[in-house]
């Protein structure tokens, strides 16, 4: 007997019962593109920049800022983006101010987790739930907003006066970069573009959502990243003509024209080529603005495509042609979570084969008595606790998503629980499945294994035992004022 059949294997790409894992994919890939490209202008290090320089000179008020500006920019853009830029600017910046950075970067990793769970598409886990319950985008953040508002707050005290209470993570002064913001905005015209189309996509997918309208995620995201795929070609082939009018092949200003003796300085800012955003902060005040100081010294496309070549001249002089002709897509690319792909499809057939051996109503029926015994309250508590606890242990968030998201449906169809039972179980696991992220180990998320591996390229090792000892009081402030908010909130709606 198979345990996984060709009709498992089917359901687990199209999907059956609501959940469409096709679907899902391309929304989160069509979104990760605009954001990950929208970070490739350096919006994110700008307005970082921007808000340290609000702190100060003072350790707790540049902490809290800059805690309360990575919620605020998750909370539209996802936490992978975040990951991505904030990581290495928090290493700058607490290497410039000759600061443990530890803390920081703990408050940062917390603050983007938190917030991915707002938005249906802020996180693949959001959108297997809104799938698997038909849920609008709008009546989603409507369940997820208070919970998330109220943990949010209590974890920022939490961190500063608990986790990191010493001066030796969060010094009462701090020195900061002399750093002008607007060096970090490397293309202000695509920064413009692309939160435009951005915050456009996320309003027509709540709009068709909440008006009941039968469109799939795909027809709406899809075109959008093809937008944006085809304005940052576009911006790529615009600055390979304009370049070389503007340097000779020394990198010294043109002596042709009008050209004739132009400072490089003063090219504006749309016509400097955009950096890879892992490694722009690094950069130093005082940064170069020429074509040669912008390319990446490292590139993961090249070592991708070069790797057990049996002609690597040819394939790194064709890799060096593209990063020179089309920087920003080499730079993008390489950080979209294609791997994602493979992983959540075989996730989701996974569960099809669970189900289909009779493990799914074994699950079904010990929910169902468990439920039965304690009510709401107990719903929501233990699943919080589930989710958190099986996103370190069933193959990040993700699978642990699909896994519980399946019972529940089980659950929902066999026994037809009260809505008050069944939305407190939802939004239950939709608070564990993203909080789990900061919870005792990295590979509880795809942003938690994102996040250790820019830490390691800095030189910064945190160790897996500190990250659940660190973790361990945040989560637990976390997903008890979630939960605690949510159960009051389900007393109050229904």
């Amino acid at each position: 007997m198979t345990c996984i059949g060709g009709h498992e294997v089917y359901e687990g790409i199209v999907g059956s019962n609501g959940i469409q894992p096709y679907d899902i994919m391309c929304l989160f890939i069509s979104l990760a593109y605009i954001s990950i490209s929208l970070d490739a202008t350096g919006l994110l290090r700008f307005l970082a920049f921007w808000v340290a320089k609000r702190g100060g000179v003072s350790g707790v008020r540049l902490y809290c800022l800059l805690y309360l500006f990575f919620l605020a920019y998750a909370l539209v853009v996802g936490n992978d983006p975040v990951i991505l830029s904030g990581t290495p600017f928090l290493v700058y910046l607490t290497h410039v101010a000759d600061m443990n950075p530890i803390a920081w970067l703990f408050a940062q990793f917390t603050a983007c987790n938190m917030a991915s769970v707002v938005l249906v598409s802020s996180n693949p886990t959001n959108l297997v739930l809104a799938g698997a319950y038909s849920l609008s985008f709008l009546t989603y953040t409507a369940n997820t907003i208070l919970p998330f508002l109220a943990s949010s707050l209590c974890v920022l005290p939490t961190l500063v006066f608990w986790s990191f209470s010493t001066a030796q993570y969060i010094p009462r002064t701090v020195n900061q970069p002399d750093i002008d913001p607007r060096v970090a905005l490397i293309d202000k015209p695509g920064a413009i573009f692309g939160s435009g189309l951005l915050v456009t996509t996320l309003a027509v997918l709540v709009g068709t959502s909440a008006a009941g309208l039968s469109v799939s995620v795909w027809q709406v995201t899809v075109p959008a990243g093809l937008l944006m795929l085809a304005r940052d070609v576009a911006h790529d082939l615009n600055l390979a003509t304009l370049l070389p009018k503007l340097f000779s092949d020394d990198g010294k200003p043109g002596t042709s024209g009008q050209d004739e003796g132009r400072d490089p300085e003063n090219i504006p800012s749309d016509a400097v080529l955009r950096n890879d955003p892992v490694e722009m902060v690094n950069i130093p005040d005082g940064m170069e603005r020429s074509p040669q100081a912008t390319f990446p010294a490292h590139s993961d496309l090249e070592d991708a495509l070069t790797l057990h070549s049996p002609n690597k001249t040819t394939l790194q002089s064709l890799v060096s042609s593209l990063r020179h002709r089309l920087p920003t897509l080499t730079a993008v690319f390489p950080r979209l979570p294609l791997a994602l792909l493979p992983f959540a499809f075989s996730m989701f057939t996974l569960i099809q084969g669970i189900s289909a051996t009779g493990w799914l109503d074994v699950f079904t029926h010990w929910w169902t008595a468990y439920a039965d015994r304690t009510g709401p309250v107990g719903v929501v508590f233990l699943m919080g606790l589930i989710s958190v606890l099986l996103c370190n242990f069933c193959g990040t968030n993700i699978g642990a998503t699909i896994l519980l998201a399946s019972v529940l449906q089980s659950w929902t169809e066999q026994h037809q629980p009260s809505p008050r039972m069944r939305a407190g179980a939802l939004y239950a696991l939709a608070l564990g499945s993203n909080y789990g992220a900061f919870s005792t180990t990295f590979p509880a998320s795809l942003a938690g294994l994102l996040w250790r591996g820019i830490l390691v390229q800095k030189g910064i090792e945190v160790q897996t035992h500190q990250f659940a000892k660190l973790n361990f009081v945040t989560i637990a402030v976390a997903m008890t004022v979630g939960c605690g908010v949510l159960i009051a909130q389900l007393y109050v709606v229904y």
